[in-house]
């Protein structure tokens, strides 16, 4: 080998290009972390280890502990640390450290694509799509199941503190002679695990309560859906109430007219009373009932239901369906994807539904826009049906945006089948309805479905991390590396 690691590889390598790039990258706020004052050892540069894990992570490597065993058996590794080894350790705590830092590596990854004209804003397509999170989905537990192991680990650790308190008095007083075994009780790793323990299952009871209370999109929701219900009861309850008002008075009219005919008892069984009428009875305690939930609807509150469950190991993953069936314990990844499948933003949704994910989506990715400096507006949004609600459609009224509201292929004009469009969202059916409309929602397919396929292609579908500010850091680096080798790959010939 030569003595250089210059020389180690051909200039065409991975780690050269991805090198170049994190030279054209502003790190400053890895920089101002670090102290001045001469003091404590002296660390990693910042440039060797974003690049580091940028290189890493571009070959599917994210475990702390695969990067530094990369460090000894992959010559890019070497070549970008100069022949040195990273512990795993100062990979782990370079990650937690700097997460915002690394956060806003996704928007200057974006700038530097759209600088070399690879950013399409003429249409961007917002899709979601689960994944495994770090947790098993067995840990999950109820309410007053949790509430029982707060109160358990809460007396352990008093039990714990009380004797350690015991043990101190006693040295303090002299009387403490040692163990007559020899050996010493070392209460403080169990201490550390019924800390951890007891602080995450405070947080999943938070959760819990947190997520009983549902968001203004999802209240305005409930309170239309249990509007409609009152008004189609109260409209079945009158219809009905006149049918047999009419049938009273007819009957009465008949006995009437027998009377003054001479015909007395002609007409048979009276009908029954307005208080007594079955249908009349059952339609006033439906009404009563939706007008009981438009109630509830209108003014939530934060009682977790006694089926609700909450993960242990991770209280901010939630449990939700697979895309291959069954169920998986996980975070709901929603990314917003241009031609060629370049990211504009990736983020964590808490909601398992994607309903209430446009309008964020939306916003971040202009704000993600203005951010990286991308000339031009976006010229059309696109989304599959999960994401249809009028609450949605009101707020971004102003913007170029199709939304199916019935089945994809009858959207985009496969399928003859007649389907209707739920309430509020016949605009954006009529829309749709139009050969035009139904071309360019065609594009949302061939946009966002090869991007979650090269995420997961690449990446797995598993993330490392716990809790929703490191998976939100892993996920946007995952899109960082994503729109990374679309820059450094050659230049794709196919339209999308």
């Amino acid at each position: 080998m030569p003595r250089s690691v210059r020389d180690w590889l051909p200039p065409e390598h991975l780690c050269w290009k991805i090198l170049d790039v994190v030279g054209e990258l502003d790190l400053s706020a890895f920089d101002g972390s670090y102290r001045a004052d001469g003091q404590g050892g002296a660390a990693y540069p910042p440039l060797s280890m974003v690049a580091l894990i940028l290189y890493c992570y571009s070959k599917g490597v994210r475990s702390s502990r695969r990067i530094e065993q990369a460090c000894w058996d992959d010559v890019g590794c070497r070549v970008i640390t100069a022949n040195r080894r990273v512990d795993h350790s100062t990979v782990a705590r370079f990650l937690r450290r700097h997460s915002d830092a690394l956060k806003s590596l996704f928007v200057q990854m974006l700038a530097l694509c759209g600088r070399r004209g690879l950013v399409d804003l003429m249409a961007v397509a917002v899709d979601g799509s689960p994944m495994e999170a770090n947790a098993s989905r067995y840990s999950n537990q109820r309410l007053h199941r949790l509430e029982t192991t707060i109160t358990e680990c809460e007396d352990e650790i008093t039990a714990l503190m009380d004797g350690a308190f015991a043990h101190a008095r006693t040295v303090e007083n002299g009387e403490f002679v040692g163990a007559d075994d020899g050996t010493a009780s070392d209460d403080w790793p169990r201490l550390s695990r019924l800390s951890a323990r007891h602080t995450r299952a405070r947080s999943a009871r938070d959760k819990l309560h947190e997520r009983a209370l549902p968001s203004p999109n999802e209240i305005r929701l409930k309170v239309e859906a249990a509007e409609r219900m009152v008004a189609r009861a109260e409209k079945r309850l009158a219809a009905e109430t006149a049918a047999h008002q009419e049938k009273l008075r007819k009957y009465e009219a008949r006995a009437k007219a027998d009377l003054e005919s001479g015909h007395r008892g002609a007409n048979g069984r009276p009908p029954v009373p307005m208080e007594h009428k079955a249908v009349l009875v059952r339609q006033r305690a439906r009404l009563v009932k939706a007008q009981a939930w438009l109630e509830r609807a209108r003014s939530p509150r934060r009682v977790p239901s006694p089926e609700a469950r909450a993960c242990l190991s991770d209280p901010d993953s939630r449990l939700m369906l697979a895309k291959r069936g069954g169920y998986l314990q996980g975070y709901n990844v929603q990314i917003a994807c241009a031609r060629r499948q370049l990211l504009l933003a990736i983020e964590v949704h808490d909601n398992p539904s994607d309903m209430t994910a446009l309008v964020p989506m939306v916003k971040k990715t202009q704000h993600n826009h203005q951010a990286a400096g991308l000339p031009g507006d976006i010229q059309l949004w696109l989304a599959d049906s999960g994401y249809a609600s009028t609450a949605a459609f009101e707020a971004l009224a102003n913007l170029p945006m199709l939304v199916s509201v019935t089945s994809e292929a009858h959207q985009a004009g496969f399928s003859a089948k007649r389907e209707d469009a739920r309430g509020g969202q016949h605009t954006m059916a009529a829309r749709l309805a139009t050969p035009a409309g139904q071309a360019q929602y065609r594009q949302r397919s061939a946009l966002v479905e090869p991007g979650f396929a090269q995420l997961f292609q690449r990446f797995g579908r598993r993330l490392n991390y716990r809790g929703h500010q490191a998976v939100d850091t892993e996920v946007k680096l995952l899109g960082t590396v994503h729109n990374l080798n679309k820059m450094l790959a050659p230049t794709s010939r196919t339209r999308f």
